[in-house]
Formats: structure tokens, sequence, C-alpha cells
């Protein structure tokens, strides 16, 4: 007769105990959008301002990878509202580059949760600067100020934060941290 099965050392194929995910509240996700936009407008100091990354964009784009049904395209429209209005720009500047943005990721969610924090950083790269871009092309086309180009350096200082605000979000929820290797390999 054969005894207990003995352990191999290998991962259960459902999470188990302390790497089981909370599932994201609405109230988390709004609280730390709420969070994102306040870092975003707080009074930087002047001559790092085309630095600062924009902290609400970081975190709708995590909520678009791992909660999309709790951010969806209304609430980047949203956001984008009050963006505008906090920085005194036209309405809808920032409302449509972050349903740009919202879009791009949801077409690539998939794809990126099989990702760690670094492969998805490189996945997101081009859409900070992008988005930063889309703002300073329809501020030109509609007659705001003129552009200052140096703004699509706060893009790339979004992609370099995306692996410590993914580690951050990801303790929020509870999820395990996956800093180095691809899910299912």
């Amino acid at each position: 007769m054969s005894g207990p099965a003995k352990s191999t050392g290998s991962k259960p194929l459902i999470p188990q105990g302390e790497q089981l995910a909370r599932p994201p509240t609405r109230t988390m996700v709004y609280l730390s959008l709420a969070i994102g936009f306040l870092l975003t407008v707080l009074p930087w100091p002047q001559a790092a301002l085309w630095l600062v990354p924009d902290f609400a964009l970081l975190v709708l784009i995590y909520w678009n990878i791992h909660a999309p049904r709790l951010a969806p395209l209304g609430a980047a429209f949203a956001l984008g509202l009050m963006m505008d209005a906090a920085h005194g720009l036209m309405f809808g500047l920032h409302a449509l580059s972050y349903c740009v943005a919202t879009f791009v990721v949801l077409m690539l969610r998939r794809r990126l949760d099989f990702f760690s924090a670094r492969g998805q950083a490189l996945h997101l790269a081009p859409i900070f600067p992008l988005q930063e871009a889309l703002v300073l092309l329809l501020g030109m086309a509609y007659g705001q100020a003129q552009p200052d180009w140096r703004y699509l350096a706060a893009g790339v200082v979004a992609a370099a934060l995306w692996v410590p605000a993914s580690f951050v979000l990801d303790r929020l929820t509870g999820r395990p941290a996956r800093l180095d290797k691809v899910r299912g390999g």
C-alpha cells in the first residue's frame, strides 16, 4: 500500500493563504486614484515641474491592467476632466489623452498581465510620453500657450516609476510580487 503523497516542493496550482490576493474594491481603486491626482497637482518646484510624472495616469493604468471593470473609460474621462480643471487647461485635453491611454492599455491588458513589473514597464514606456505629447499637440492645435517639449521627460520618469508604483499598489491589494519572473514560465 502506498502512504501519503510526498511533497515534491512544487507550488500549488491555486494560490493559498497569504498568496491569495484580495480583490480590489471600488473604494480602494478610487481612493488610490484620488491620491495619484493629489500627488500630480501638488505645488512642485517650478524648476522641476517638467519632470513631475502624471501620478494619476500611473495609478489609472495600474487599475486598467489589474481591475479593468473598476477603472473603465468613464473613470479615465472624469479623472482627465479633473486634471484639466486643476491645471487650468481647456476641458478635454487630459480627458481625451487619458481615454486614449486607457484604451491602448485595455487592448494590451491580457498581454501585460503575463509580465513582471519590469516587463510591463517596457511595454508601457511609450504610452506615458505619448500621452504627454497628445496633451501638448492638442494644446497647440487649440491655441494654448507655447508648448514646452521638456514635459515629455515626465513621461519617461513615469515609465521609470512604474516598477515601484506597481510594487506599492500590489502590496495594497495583497498581490504577490512578480519582479523577475514571467507568470506561467
